[in-house]
């Protein structure tokens, strides 16, 4: 008869202890005056252009605030607002502190704007900047249009986007990509290497693809020594010497 009423005691214990953590986290996560897990340091990483408080500006975060009140996903959508952030990740590190971890975008295209300006396009076709100063070994991309020429505005051609993360993204041997140009109002791509060779991947809409192809290709022959480089015919190739 005892043992019995120890284990109910002990049954009530353990609810009457749950009920009393169940409370605390409520007033912790409702109660924003309270310093038990209050909100005082942001700290961010990952980034070489965006500065830190430009990253902390975007996440928005009110100091005091209570710690597990924060929403990570809504923080990080803000973040990647910015147009250098491409991705952001959000962590709570207690008891105070948050950190914010962003991946930026990789330069990946020039496009002159008029008086001599210069647009400076990250990866996902986004304006990140409005000065190419220091910046002459990313290819300049010709008759390509902006949907607006400040930052964070994109390309107005998915494709052409696509293009340039494709070339950014792909090791292509013996080419240096200087120059991609799009021809017939926008709907067909060219590319000019370094050492002056032409390559013609044609369609804008599948010219992605075609980058695997040429690497392929550049595998077997030495880009160099060909003028034109001729891919608009699919899988086969057309080359002209120099």
């Amino acid at each position: 008869m005892k043992e019995g009423k120890s284990r109910l005691s002990t049954a009530f214990w353990l609810v009457g202890l749950g009920g009393v953590l169940i409370t605390v986290a409520i007033i912790a996560l409702y109660t924003p005056w309270l310093p038990i897990f209050d909100l005082r340091e942001v700290g961010v990483s990952g980034n070489r252009e965006t500065s830190a408080l430009d990253v902390a500006r975007a996440a928005n975060l009110r100091g005091g605030s209570g710690l597990m009140s924060v929403s990570l996903s809504s923080t990080a959508r803000r973040v990647s607002t910015l147009p250098w952030v491409k991705s952001a990740r959000v962590h709570r590190v207690f008891p105070h502190g948050v950190t914010i971890e962003i991946t930026e975008r990789q330069p990946v295209a020039r496009v002159e704007l008029s008086g001599g300006k210069c647009a400076l396009l990250g990866e996902g076709g986004v304006v990140v900047a409005l000065s190419c100063t220091g910046r002459e070994t990313v290819p300049l991309l010709k008759g390509a249009t902006l949907a607006a020429a400040e930052p964070g505005a994109r390309l107005a051609s998915d494709a052409a986007a696509a293009l340039m993360d494709a070339l950014h993204g792909t090791a292509i041997p013996s080419v240096t990509v200087r120059e991609v140009s799009l021809t017939e109002k926008g709907q067909s791509a060219e590319l000019v290497t370094t050492t002056g060779s032409l390559i013609r991947l044609g369609a804008l809409s599948g010219a992605a693809d075609k980058v695997r192809y040429l690497v392929a290709l550049c595998r077997t022959v030495k880009a160099e020594q060909y003028g034109i480089i001729d891919l608009r015919l699919g899988g086969e190739a057309t080359l002209v010497p120099r």
